[in-house]
């Protein structure tokens, strides 16, 4: 299951890997779970709002992925299996950085602040960084930006003197958990 799955490009990968399961997508957005469906043919999607309950049974998810995108601890150990993992990606302060102008500041208590909000439910078993330049044109650029949540407060024009080319560094943090003691 993948929360917060967006189009469904990180769900598709693993499910390419793992041939003999299937996988859920769940995002607040019905245009990208409509794409997220079609991201891989062992791939379903659900509108859901990660805030609320979960829409599966206890125990059912062998894999929960949380890629830059809102926790829900106590419903992501309630659908996972007792020996299932929770795969955790966040930015680090150096994600984006060329961008910073256009994006918002990757607040630098945020690992605290996950691992305090994962710590009730969950034991870190693995973390690593990952960090590697990606090139983009103008046009990639701007999508990644609006992409993020800044872009709702950039002026008209803000993003119109991005260069033809530009090089962003992508920096996260890649954490798996495994879960505590009994759901719920």
């Amino acid at each position: 299951m993948d929360v917060g799955a967006g189009t469904g490009y990180y769900l598709a990968a693993t499910l390419e890997a793992l041939p003999d399961v299937t996988g859920l997508a769940l995002d607040l957005s019905a245009a990208a779970c409509r794409r997220a469906a079609r991201a891989h043919p062992r791939a379903a999607a659900a509108v859901w709002n990660t805030w609320e309950p979960l829409p599966l049974a206890d125990g059912c998810a062998s894999v929960v992925l949380n890629i830059f995108a809102p926790r829900n601890p106590a419903e992501f150990r309630r659908v996972l299996r007792a020996d299932g993992i929770l795969v955790v990606v966040t930015p680090t302060s150096a994600h984006l950085a060329e961008f910073r102008e256009f994006t918002l500041d990757v607040d630098p208590a945020k690992e605290q602040r996950l691992t305090e909000g994962l710590s009730r439910h969950f034991e870190q078993a693995d973390a690593e960084d990952v960090s590697y330049p990606l090139e983009l044109s103008a046009t990639e650029a701007r999508t990644l930006i609006e992409m993020g949540p800044a872009a709702h407060h950039l002026s008209p024009g803000a993003l119109d003197a991005l260069p033809d080319n530009v090089t962003v560094t992508v920096s996260c943090t890649v954490g798996v958990y495994r879960p505590r003691g009994e759901a719920g």
